[in-house]
């Protein structure tokens, strides 16, 4: 069985169509910030606004991408060119789709109990600062079970907000800049992807510093990500389970949070982090190992010619 990944098609030649990268780029980062003007302009993460904005925004990437392909690029198999069909091998789907929240299980309490064990951050094992939050009446392993019950309904919800982001980031420029190779593709992809959270980071959000070094923090997280969301867009040979993949990673990885300190470091303290990083880091490694990812020498069809991966 061929186990190496494919890059994505088109149908537009085998260049990258630099202007169309542009115009996407530059379509998703400023409706972004257009999004989150308000909270800018008001309350910042405090406003009542932030939820609905916020999942406002994950869908400036999928405008810009629908702007592009079928404005710019107009190739003859949009949906292909998107990522959207084929749906076979349908196996390799399936088992991704049933494997991500298992496997952001892992990273996300690897990767915390990586840095309790390096004394990177405190544990709440007990779990004594949920019990501080909970309504009356209401016990610590219940709250717990009720948690992980709604689990799936929490990554169902997580995904359709997800595929906003990811029709464009693994949809339209996966295939945009399949020409370059799997990983100058996802070097690029990674960062631009971390910038576009600029209108979050830089008011606070997940790592608590509006500054540079929130944003060099994001990229960091969303490269570690970004390959294996990529990975899975070239394994199966569309976007839907990168989209289930992101979903999943939006819904279990906060869930170690529950175990969290309220002075625990993001950056060296979650998933979001260092310690995330390296477990992801090792994540990938398997893949190339094993040569799920990156194998040299296999030629695979793109734009009807062959072109190497790795």
């Amino acid at each position: 069985m061929d186990i190496s990944p494919s890059a994505p098609e088109s149908s537009t030649g085998a260049r990258v169509p630099w202007g169309a990268v542009l115009i996407y780029t530059v379509i998703a980062v400023g409706l972004a910030w257009l999004v989150m003007l308000p909270l800018w302009l008001g309350e910042g993460l405090a406003s009542p606004l932030f939820l609905p904005l916020t999942a406002a925004m994950m869908y400036t990437p999928t405008a810009a991408a629908l702007v592009v392909v079928l404005f710019v690029v107009r190739p003859e198999r949009k949906g292909r060119y998107l990522g959207l069909v084929p749906f076979r091998p349908i196996g390799r789907k399936i088992a991704l789709i049933l494997l991500w929240p298992l496997f952001w299980s892992v990273v996300g309490f690897g990767a915390f109990a990586f840095a309790a064990a390096l004394g990177w951050t405190d544990a709440d094992w007990a779990l004594a600062g949920l019990a501080q939050t909970l309504p009356a009446g209401t016990s610590v392993p219940m709250a717990v079970l009720i948690t992980f019950a709604v689990l799936p309904v929490n990554i169902l919800v997580a995904t359709v907000a997800a595929f906003g982001e990811e029709l464009g980031w693994r949809g339209f420029l996966t295939t945009a800049l399949a020409p370059l190779g799997f990983w100058p593709s996802a070097l690029i992809i990674g960062i631009l992807w971390g910038l576009w959270h600029a209108p979050m980071i830089l008011l606070g959000y997940n790592f608590m510093r509006p500054d540079v070094t929130g944003l060099l923090l994001m990229c960091g997280f969303t490269l570690s990500v970004g390959v294996l969301l990529q990975w899975s867009r070239y394994w199966t040979g569309n976007v839907w389970p990168a989209v289930v993949g992101h979903g999943a990673l939006n819904a279990v990885v906060p869930l170690t949070l529950m175990f969290a300190t309220a002075d625990t470091d993001p950056a060296i303290g979650t998933a979001l982090g260092v310690p995330g990083w390296i477990v992801m880091g090792v994540a990938i490694l398997i893949l190339v190992a094993s040569g799920m990812l990156g194998r040299r020498g296999r030629p695979a069809r793109l734009h009807g010619a062959p072109t190497r991966l790795g």
